[in-house]
This record gives structure tokens, C-alpha cells and sequence, in this order.
């Protein structure tokens, strides 16, 4: 036994020595003097408390998050929240984690606006000529209503010049030289973290800080060139999507974010976003690189609709419904045909399917790990919340 404890004594001696020892190695010039010159030191410190920490490298950067995580305020909160789910025991519980541990708040909706309108700013005052947006749209889950605390994504549509772009083909072509303008001109500003260009868009990421509370929220953003249709009847976007090659398709989808995003906001009521921002944060906290929240948003919108719309319902009854049928893919089928009808879709679909609202040609549920998930809903099926849950929105 005093063996034991001696032993575990001296690793956490040693595991404390090296920390210092790595922390020594690093800081060899101080935080001061590395905010006085930023260009030696490029890379910013994403998590501590020094929010103006600088770092000569990456990988000196990465080191330091990773051996400081748990001194970022955020950090201890989703640790505490994501543990305490077990403790959800009926609604009142339910309604009060979400409240306290899943919900945003207007202080966070205020900076995030601020962050997204920056963004907007240094796009359309950095990119001249025909490259120049018209207009840069916000969508995503902040533009949805759907975003949790901790993290969220936002993805700006990019929309390119009438004037110069009328056509998918056009911006097909020109497509590289786009994206390597918007990368350029979001290196111009050193809070944006890892800007990459991905086949579709530009990636990065951001931090954002709660007035008062000082919590970090990272926000990851994509931005998607896309031609702006303006006010063109949705029907003959999607002829024109059917007569086209699969690469050229994909293209299609950023211009349609103006009906995706009415689609989402549409007569959904709080309750229902309530729901969807509970079930992102437990697929977030239980599912090993979580895919993609939009195929599951869509689920249980259409889980919503087939039972009649209600304004008000029970949490844990709308959330018992869910779970069973994530648990079972055989059983979703997911389509919606308001803005288009089943001559423009594909009818190759395998089980599971969730058709995009507006883009018939895209299945999110193929972007889902449902292996993952149906073996997370199962275990959740058997929590005691669920004991005594009816499996309707009722």
C-alpha cells in the first residue's frame, strides 16, 4: 500500500517536472515581448487565459493548448455539463440543463453578430474587381437558432457578382482563383486561425468571449462562393441542377441558402429548437468526431411535422421519439416537397435518407456516422429520463 502510494506520488512529480520543463523550453521571450513582435511570433494562443499569447510555431502553439486546456473557463464548463447528463432524472431537469448548459444567450448572439460582420466587412473591403461579393449571406446554426454553447459553426455564402456571374459553369471555371482570393484576404486578419482552402470553400476558425461571464466559444466558419439568382423561381434552379454533371452540382447548393435557411426558421417553435440544440450537444458530447448536425436537424423537423406541428409538447417525449428512431435507421425516411416534387428526384436513395428541403439531388444522412449514433441512442434509450416517456410530441 505505501508502496503504491509512493509510486504514484513520484509520477505526478515527474509528469509536473517535465510540464515545466516544456513550459521552460517554450517561454524563452516573454508574453510581452511577443506581442510587440507578432511577426516573429505568428501564432496565437487559442484556449488559455492569455488571450495574447504568441508562439514562434505551431506546433509550440498546439503544445501549449494542449498542456493549458483545462485553465480556459469554457473548457471546465463543458467537462461539468457533459458529465452531468446522467443526472438528467424528468423535464424539469431536462429543460434546466439546456437552459443552463446547451442554450446561448443574447451576450453570445451579440459577439458572434459582431465576429460574423467582421468577417463580412474584410471580404467585401479586401476583394476588388470582379471577385468582389455582392453580398455576404449567414447561415449555419447561429443563422438557424440551433447554435449551443461551446462551439457552433456558421457558413457564409459568398455571393458573387451578378453582373460578372450568371452561371454556375462560370463560377465552376473560375472557382480556385475565387477561393485563393478569400484566403488571402482573410490572412490579413491574425485572429482567424488554420485558413485553408477546401475544394468547396474557405475554412477557419475564430474565437469569440461572452461579455461578463468571459467564456470562449470557438466558431468554426466556412465560407462558400456561390452565384447569386437573386429572385428566381427555385424550379428552374433545380432544372438546371438536373441536366448538369455532379461536380458542377455541388456548386448549386450554397446558392440556395436563402430557402434552406427560411425552410429551417419557418413557424419552428422554441420548443422544437430547444429539442434540436439538446440533441446536437449530446451527439457533440458522445459521438467520436461528430458528424454534421443538418441531416439530424432535418429528422426530427420531419418527426415534428408527422405529428402534427404541436407548439408545445414534452421534451422528454419528443426526445424518446427521436432516440427510437436514430436507434433504428431502417425506419428513416425522410423527404420534404414543398419546394419541389418528386420528378426532380433521385429514387437511388438507400436507406437511411434525409433529402435536403430544397436540394433533391443531396442526402444528408449520408453524411451521418449512424453506426456511431444508433449505438449512442440505444445506451441513452435505457437512461431513466426516458422510463416513462411516450414516444410522440405530445
Amino acid at each position: 500500500m505505501v508502496n503504491s502510494l509512493i509510486q504514484e506520488q513520484s509520477k505526478r512529480i515527474l509528469f509536473r517536472v517535465s510540464y515545466l520543463v516544456s513550459v521552460s523550453m517554450v517561454r524563452q521571450f516573454s508574453w510581452k515581448y511577443r506581442r510587440e513582435h507578432s511577426t516573429q511570433f505568428p501564432f496565437v494562443c487559442d484556449i488559455c487565459r492569455h488571450t495574447k499569447g504568441r508562439f514562434k510555431t505551431l506546433k509550440d502553439k498546439e503544445n501549449h493548448d494542449k498542456m493549458t486546456s483545462r485553465h480556459n473557463r469554457n473548457f471546465k464548463t463543458m467537462a461539468m455539463a457533459s458529465g452531468s447528463i446522467d443526472s438528467i432524472r424528468d423535464e424539469t431537469d431536462l429543460e434546466k440543463f439546456i437552459r443552463d448548459h446547451v442554450q446561448t444567450d443574447d451576450a453570445f448572439r451579440r459577439v458572434c453578430k459582431g465576429v460574423i460582420k467582421n468577417v463580412s466587412d474584410i471580404l467585401k473591403n479586401n476583394i476588388e474587381g470582379k471577385y468582389r461579393p455582392d453580398e455576404v449571406l449567414k447561415t449555419g446554426s447561429i443563422a438557424k437558432g440551433t447554435a449551443i454553447k461551446g462551439k457552433s459553426d456558421v457558413d457564409l455564402v459568398f455571393l458573387l457578382s451578378k453582373r460578372e456571374y450568371q452561371s454556375v459553369d462560370q463560377l465552376y471555371d473560375d472557382l480556385s482563383t475565387i477561393l485563393r482570393y478569400i484566403k488571402d484576404a482573410l490572412n490579413t486578419c491574425p485572429q482567424f486561425k488554420n485558413v485553408r482552402v477546401q475544394p468547396r470553400a474557405v475554412s477557419f476558425q475564430t474565437d469569440c468571449r461572452e461579455p461578463k461571464t468571459g467564456y470562449a466559444h470557438v466558431i468554426d466558419v466556412d465560407i462558400l462562393p456561390a452565384v447569386n439568382f437573386g429572385d428566381v423561381d427555385i424550379k428552374s434552379i433545380h432544372s438546371q441542377m438536373r441536366e448538369t454533371t455532379d461536380a458542377k452540382r455541388n456548386l448549386y447548393t450554397p446558392s440556395l441558402t436563402k430557402w434552406q435557411r427560411d425552410f429551417i426558421k419557418k413557424d419552428r417553435t422554441e420548443q422544437l429548437k430547444k429539442l434540436i440544440r439538446f440533441v446536437k450537444y449530446w451527439k457533440n458530447v458522445c459521438v467520436e468526431k461528430s458528424p454534421s448536425s443538418f441531416g439530424l436537424e432535418l429528422l426530427m423537423i420531419f418527426l415534428w411535422i408527422q405529428d402534427s406541428n404541436p407548439q408545445q409538447f414534452q421534451l422528454t417525449n419528443a426526445l424518446k421519439k427521436v432516440m427510437e428512431t436514430i436507434a433504428d435507421t431502417k425506419n428513416i425516411r425522410v423527404e420534404f416537397l414543398e419546394y419541389y416534387n418528386r420528378d426532380f428526384q433521385q429514387r437511388d436513395h438507400s436507406v437511411p435518407y434525409i433529402i435536403d428541403p430544397v436540394n433533391p439531388y443531396s442526402n444528408e444522412a449520408a453524411k451521418c456516422r449512424w453506426d456511431d449514433i444508433s449505438r449512442e441512442a440505444n445506451k441513452f434509450l435505457q437512461k431513466p429520463l426516458l422510463k416513462n416517456a411516450t414516444s410522440k410530441f405530445i
